[in-house]
This record gives structure tokens, C-alpha cells and sequence, in this order.
């Protein structure tokens, strides 16, 4: 689609006219005569005619011509990106056999009167299968294992044939953990199936009340799996908007019987413990925290299940069309077709143009091109450009000596034109919250109920004009080459619309402290969030491994031989406040509280915040001094009574001192955690 080109005057002949005739009793009282008839009049609708033509030839230059340009060095405006969301599919009932959620099955939000249902399509096919559990070991210190699976499995065949275990001589409960337990004791259930995006349900027939001691809603205990792309163990959290989600301990700290149940994430892998290769969960005593309590005695395990209750898929806000017809061929150089369904994503692997063979006994797929420079006459190339939905074929045109060249084949005249398939959707309109695709739109035998436990994110608009035209002198001036930290800063945005914010650091003086070593390029991207005005979370600002690769890949074309590039996550810090803060009379105390919380998370924000509102300042520290002006500016506020600001832990949530300013590395952002904010009226004397 070309780029829609500005009006810079778009003044009619009447309103010309209508303008001229209401200034004449300014500029001239004793002209009373405003009839058609007069001469005046005609002057004047002369000379509105007149500016309309300049007005019309004004429109053509400069900002056309600048459009035009722009075209000649192909810049395109950006299609919609889509947002994307885990999908939790919850399963009926444990099953003995393995259950499919095959790729394309469609989510959706409820359907309301004012608004359709937002449509979520899951990307590959994912597989429930029975877990099968082959290693249990217990560990005091790491270095001697104990393999109590023979003991579980004398438990399970007993009771199989209706024997009860603790009679006729079967084997005894076991303890978990050194007597007493000790920080780091641990035991490891491995297994052979495939567990990465699984829900398990764990049930451990635990000796009630066999560990005194502890207090069973806040155990000491931290369950965790083996991570690959962190390399390292992994704690389940107790947050539902976690990628690893501890969801329920039915065992009350392993004090009686009951059920754990996990939601293993993507990253999820084998690992060698013990020489013995499986996919891990472990169980580790953690040193006791505020309100935990302590283990009296080792808790004693009889037995153990395992079952697969669900799984994780990962799905995008968009809609499959498959075998769509576009127009019959006109044999003609240059055509140009359209899909039906706006805005078009960009054409994925075995997304293509199909047109029908002469003979009419099939279907022959055609190539996408970037664009037809390098066609000769007999190539079956197109064009796609998602912005506009548009399918172009190549053109015909006549050279310097006034030969016609053409640049790519053209459908025969009568030839049926078609997508073998294409997706269309994307945008931010696709960033729902938690827990409202719940719709299940295709029906899937075994499958209860669906949710996305956390917020789906990356749901970007189409590019604007005006965004095409600011990426223009970037483009011409890095020339598609990263050579300066501004080129790798716009090649990493150019790379991927889910780049949120990028930060280059090159080597300056040798030895300077927060710079790379020579001859490394470190790039520090942050992933793109929606603008809130709340607290965000630190998952939310996880760099996908997914983006990390497509932005190396796109730069690794473009950078110099010689230089390194190192890809990482801003250096976040963390910062929660205390404030205090006397309130007008007659102002609402929940009101002013709301919006001075709301004040701080948006302006301690990594994407959005800072002095300007296009996010935090690398390396810019946060003064406790800036905020006053921040929070005096907030309607209701009559003075500060007293404002703290701490650095904070995100992994332990634990906060340090107060300060008047933190710090913030060259390569880092400020990130707001929480903001406990109180208010009161003054009391009158």
C-alpha cells in the first residue's frame, strides 16, 4: 500500500470565499453591498478560486514529495504485530492416555453487546502425557544418593492386589530429610516423559502431622525445577502470573497427605543427577523465614502419584484463513490483489501466494520476495505488504535503449489466484488481562476449562505515516549498517516491534568501569509493555529468548567482522517508597491516594516513565528530592509529610535503606516495586 500522502491546506473555494466576505466589515465598513451581483464580490470569489488553485499545487510539495522519497528508499510502514498469551488447558479428569491440543485451536474473551470476542490461536500442537515417574532420591548434602523408587513401587503393587502395606511385612514409611532437617536437605523426583509446559499433580501420602513445627500455609520448603536457559534450579513461585507456578500444596509443608501442584514452564529440561538423566522436580528445605517455622521432625513419606492435570500453550491474537481466493489473473504486468481480512501478518513459512496451473490439475506455489531487483522474466516471484493486505506482482517497464524488461512472471490471463493460508488480527487491542480468554471456541474431547493466568502481551498497531517518516533519516543515515551506538540502538527497534526500549554500550577509555571490553558491543534491550499505572512484575520484563535470537540475527548481517555483540537485559533496580501526605479538606483520601500510587508507578517505569514519558533514563539515578515536585503537583496534596525511597530485592522482595538517591548503572533502569502510600487530613488547632 503506497504511503498516504498529508493535505497541507484543506481549505474549499467556499470557505475561501466565506473567510474574504467576513473581513470586509473590518477592513472596509462603507462596503455594504454583499450580493452576488456586486463587483466586489466577484473580485473576491476570483481571487478565492485563484488561492484555491495555489492551494492545490501547495498539497503537492514538500511533504509529497518527502512520501515519495521515502518510497524510493522503500520504507514501508510496519504492520500490526499480535499479542501474545499462555493458554492453561485443564483436563477433566487424569487420564491413563495421552491427550492433544492440536495447533490452531481458538481462544477467545467473552463476547459482550458493545465489543466482539478477541480471538486467540494457539501456535504449535502440544501433547498431555502420562508422566512417568522412574527416579525418587533423597539427599542430605549432595553427595550420596538415595533411590527410594524400589520402596514406592513395593507400595503401589501391594495396594494393587488389595494388600494393605503396613501389614504382612511391607515396607515402612521413609523419612524425607536429615533428623532434624537441615537448610539444603532435598529429595528429587525424576522423570522420563516430557515435562516442559505440563501441569503435574504430585500426591504424597505424608504421616499426618509427622513434622511439627512449621506453619503449613508458609512452609520453609521451595520447590523448583531445572531451568535451561537460566542453567540453573528454578523456584516455583506462589504468584498465578509466574511462568512456574506453585498453585496448591495440599500437603500443608508435608504434613499429611494431599496433592502439589506445579505449572512447569517452556524452559523446563533434563538434567543429570546422580548419573541419572531425567526431567527434575526437587524438594528443598529452605532456611526458616519470618512466620515459617522450623521442621521439629523429618516428615515421612508411605507413597506417591504422579498425573498430568493440564497444560500450557502459547497462542497469538490471531485468526487462521486457509485456501482464500483472491481475483482471476488479467495476464497483466504489475497487478495488484487484495486479502478480505485486515490488518495481514507478515506471511510465515508455507504462507504463500498459490495460482492455478494452465491445465487446471492443481495448485502451483509462488516465492515472496522483498522486492523484484533481482526477478528475470520467468521468476515466480510476489510481493507482500502487509500493511495494506496487498499481493503484487512483478511490473513490466522500459529501459534506457526503450526495450519493456520485465522483473518477474505474471499470471496467465484467466488464472485463479489464491493464499494457501494467511493470518490476520494483531495489534494492542490484543493485550488482555489475566483470566479473560475463557472461552473455548473449538471443542477439544477431555478439556474443562481454558484461562490465561497472566496479561498477554506485544500487541503493537500498524505503523503510522508519521512513524514511517521518522525512521526515514534513520535509515538513510545508517544505510542498514551498525557501526555507532545510535545504529545499533534503531537496527535493534527495526529488528522486532517487541523491542520495547535498546541501550547500546561501546568500549570507551580501556579500563573505564560499566563499559564493555574492546572490541564488544554490549546491547541492553527491554521487551515492550504496555504503558500501566500500576505495578508491573519482573516476568513481565523477561527478555524472550525467542527475541534475543531475532535481533542477534538481524544485527549479526549488519555489524562488523570484528566486533562482539553481547545481548542482555537492562541492569533493573528496583526502588519502593513510603510516603506520607497531608490532604486538602474536602478532597477524597482514596482519590488523592490513587492517584499519587499511580503518579509513582508511572513515573518509575522502565518503558514509560521518566521527565519526558518515554521511560526511565538509562543510567539516570533516582533522587528522593524529584518526587516532591511530582507529588506537590497532585490535586488534593497539601504538603509531603514524609517520603522514603529503598532499593529493593525482586527475588526476595526484602527491602534496603533508606535513601536520598539510588543509583542506577550506565546500562540501567529505575523500576518501580511497590508504593505504600498513606493519607490524612490535618488536624485543625
Amino acid at each position: 500500500m503506497p504511503l498516504p500522502v498529508p493535505n497541507l491546506d484543506d481549505r474549499t473555494f467556499q470557505e475561501l470565499v466565506n473567510e474574504a466576505r467576513q473581513r470586509i466589515p473590518l477592513f472596509c465598513p462603507e462596503w455594504t453591498d454583499h450580493n452576488l451581483s456586486d463587483p466586489g464580490i466577484t473580485l473576491v470569489e476570483l481571487f478565492s478560486w485563484m488561492t484555491e488553485l495555489l492551494i492545490y499545487r501547495l498539497n503537492k510539495a514538500p511533504d509529497k514529495n518527502y512520501v515519495k522519497f521515502l518510497e524510493l528508499m522503500g520504507v514501508k510502514m510496519r504492520p500490526a504485530h499480535p499479542a501474545s498469551a499462555d493458554i492453561t488447558f485443564r483436563l477433566s479428569a487424569a487420564l491413563p492416555h495421552a491427550v492433544t491440543i492440536p495447533a490452531g485451536t481458538e481462544v477467545a474473551t467473552v463476547r459482550t453487546e458493545t465489543q466482539d470476542a478477541i480471538i486467540f490461536t494457539t501456535e504449535e500442537t502440544l501433547t498431555v502425557t502420562p508422566p512417568e515417574l522412574a527416579y525418587f532420591l533423597v539427599t542430605r548434602d549432595e553427595s550420596r544418593f538415595d533411590d527410594r523408587m524400589p520402596t514406592l513401587q513395593e507400595w503401589a503393587r501391594l495396594e494393587a492386589i488389595g494388600e494393605s502395606p503396613t501389614t504382612g511385612g511391607g515396607p515402612e514409611s521413609f523419612t524425607l530429610f536429615h533428623s532434624p532437617p537441615e537448610p539444603g536437605n532435598r529429595f528429587y523426583l525424576g522423570y522420563n516423559t516430557d515435562l516442559r509446559d505440563i501441569v503435574l499433580s504430585i500426591y504424597l501420602d505424608c504421616e499426618h502431622a509427622a513434622a511439627p513445627g512449621i506453619n503449613p500455609a508458609n512452609p520453609p520448603l521451595a520447590w523448583e525445577y531445572w531451568d535451561t536457559y537460566l542453567e540453573s534450579w528454578t523456584s516455583f513461585d506462589r504468584h498465578p502470573e509466574a511462568a512456574a507456578w506453585l498453585e496448591a500444596d495440599g500437603t500443608r509443608g508435608l504434613n499429611t497427605a494431599g496433592s502439589v501442584i506445579l505449572h512447569l514452564p517452556h524452559t523446563a529440561g533434563r538434567r543429570l543427577v546422580d548419573q541419572k538423566e531425567a526431567f527434575w522436580v526437587r524438594c528443598r528445605v529452605t532456611p526458616s523465614g519470618d512466620r515459617q517455622g522450623s521442621y521439629d521432625a523429618p516428615p515421612r513419606l508411605r507413597a506417591t502419584a504422579t498425573t498430568a492435570i493440564g497444560c500450557t500453550a502459547l497462542s497469538t491474537n490471531t485468526t487462521w484463513i486457509r485456501g482464500e481466493l483472491l481475483e482471476t489473473s488479467t495476464g497483466k504486468p504489475g497487478q495488484v490483489m487484495r486479502v478480505s481480512n485486515l490488518p495481514l501478518l507478515p506471511l510465515l513459512p508455507g504462507e504463500t501466494v498459490e495460482v492455478q496451473r494452465d491445465d487446471e490439475t492443481g495448485w502451483e506455489a509462488w516465492q515472496q520476495v522483498e522486492d523484484f531487483s533481482n526477478s528475470g522474466p520467468e521468476d515466480k516471484h510476489f510481493v507482500c505488504d502487509p500493511a495494506g493486505g496487498e499481493i503484487q506482482f512483478g511490473p513490466q517497464m522500459r529501459s534506457p535503449r526503450g526495450a519493456t524488461v520485465r522483473y518477474g512472471a505474471t499470471p496467465s490471463l484467466g488464472s485463479q489466484v489464491r493464499m494457501s493460508a494467511y493470518r490476520h488480527g494483531g495489534g494492542a487491542r490484543g493485550n488482555v488481562g489475566r483470566g479473560t480468554l475463557t472461552v473455548l471456541k473449538s471443542s477439544i474431547a477431555y478439556v474443562a476449562s481454558v484461562t490465561n493466568r497472566r496479561a498477554a502481551t506485544g500487541g503493537v498497531d500498524p505503523e503510522d505515516i508519521n512513524g514511517a517518516k521518522i525512521r526515514g533519516p534513520q535509515i538513510l543515515r545508517t544505510r542498514d549498517r551498525a557501526v555507532t551506538e545510535e545504529d545499533f540502538e534503531h537496527l535493534a527497534k527495526e529488528a522486532s516491534l517487541l523491542v520495547g526500549r535498546a541501550r547500546c554500550l561501546q568500549p570507551r577509555e580501556l579500563g573505564a568501569p560499566g563499559t564493555p571490553p574492546p572490541g564488544v558491543v554490549q546491547l541492553a534491550l527491554a521487551p515492550a509493555i504496555p504503558p500501566s499505572q500500576k505495578r508491573i512484575s519482573p516476568d513481565q520484563l523477561i527478555l524472550p529468548r525467542e527475541l534475543v535470537e531475532e535481533v542477534r540475527n538481524y544485527l549479526d548481517d549488519r555489524r562488523l567482522l570484528a566486533t562482539a555483540l553481547i545481548i542482555a537485559e537492562p541492569d533493573y533496580v528496583w526502588v519502593s517508597s513510603e510516603l506520607r501526605v497531608s490532604v486538602r479538606r474536602g478532597a477524597d483520601l482514596d482519590k488523592v491516594k490513587e492517584a499519587l500510587e499511580s503518579q509513582l508507578y508511572r513515573h518509575i517505569h522502565p518503558l514509560a516513565g521518566g521527565p519526558e514519558g518515554t521511560g526511565w533514563p538509562f543510567g539516570k539515578d533516582l533522587f528522593a528530592s524529584e518526587l516532591y515536585s511530582l507529588i506537590q503537583e497532585t490535586p488534593g496534596v497539601q504538603y509531603v509529610a514524609e517520603l522514603k525511597i529503598f532499593p529493593v530485592d525482586p527475588a526476595t522482595g526484602l527491602r534496603g535503606e533508606s535513601a536520598e538517591s539510588i543509583s542506577v548503572p550506565p546500562g540501567g533502569l529505575a523500576c518501580s516495586y511497590i508504593h505504600n502510600v498513606t493519607c490524612f487530613y490535618q488536624e485543625r488547632f
